[in-house]
């Protein structure tokens, strides 16, 4: 069984209520535009019986109202986020007991604020992590963006490239290097009980393009997905 866990909780210090923000059709804003994609999802691996496995969709709030909107489909199941798992550094309390919420052998953890990772997306980013662990021992993976530019830190200098070797290499020669950017990430259930994370050791990067991989985490950011005429489901 594969489980797509979504957590969404109450409030926001960018965008008051970000998570439940009307805007366009959408009454419940991201949290009601996520739901209409992972239907679809739905939808497409009972139909097409993509991957072999079995779904489950979890929703971990402690918002009412999507708590309401959730009860509206019988294939969602609602965690009753309590207020210890909400708090801004709650995050690894979460990680610690979604073991106990998910049943499935594989994780997939997904977020509201990726508004433009549709169900294709979902589809594609499940194809590469499986085709890849039939041919590498992986256990994880998760969404990413390369970062094709030249990358500096105070401590280390530069982690682009070895400018002992060539100072300005081209960008196409530089290490390859990539930023989650929180759209999607999946691990076998093992990883989250023995490791106590939501990623192993040696996780795969899956490359989605920058309009998947955007993430709403400002007032502009908010603006721009607001702005959309049509979004993918």
């Amino acid at each position: 069984m594969i489980s797509i866990f979504v957590p969404i909780r109450k409030g926001s210090k960018r965008v008051k209520n970000k998570n439940i923000k009307r805007f366009n059709k959408y009454k419940l804003g991201l949290t009601e535009l996520k739901i209409l994609q992972l239907k679809r999802l739905k939808e497409k691996v009972v139909k097409k019986k993509f991957f072999n496995h079995d779904f489950e969709f979890i929703v971990s709030t402690d918002i009412l109202s999507v708590k309401n909107v959730c009860k509206k489909f019988k294939w969602i199941k609602i965690h009753n986020r309590k207020p210890s798992l909400s708090g801004d550094n709650s995050l690894q309390r979460l990680i610690d007991i979604v073991p106990e919420i998910c049943s499935g052998k594989y994780i997939l953890w997904t977020h509201v604020t990726s508004p433009f990772f549709s169900s294709n997306s979902y589809i594609n980013f499940l194809k590469t992590f499986f085709n890849n662990k039939k041919q590498k021992k992986i256990q994880s993976a998760f969404s990413a963006n390369l970062i094709g530019k030249f990358v500096y830190c105070k401590k280390k200098g530069w982690i682009s490239h070895d400018s002992k070797k060539i100072k300005w290499p081209r960008t196409q020669d530089l290490k390859p290097l990539f930023s989650m950017n929180s759209a999607a990430i999946i691990s076998e259930r093992e990883v989250y009980i023995n490791k106590k994370d939501r990623l192993c050791k040696s996780p795969l990067p899956i490359l989605s393009n920058l309009k998947e991989g955007f993430d709403v985490d400002n007032n502009k950011d908010f603006e721009i997905v607001s702005n959309k005429k049509k979004i993918p489901i």
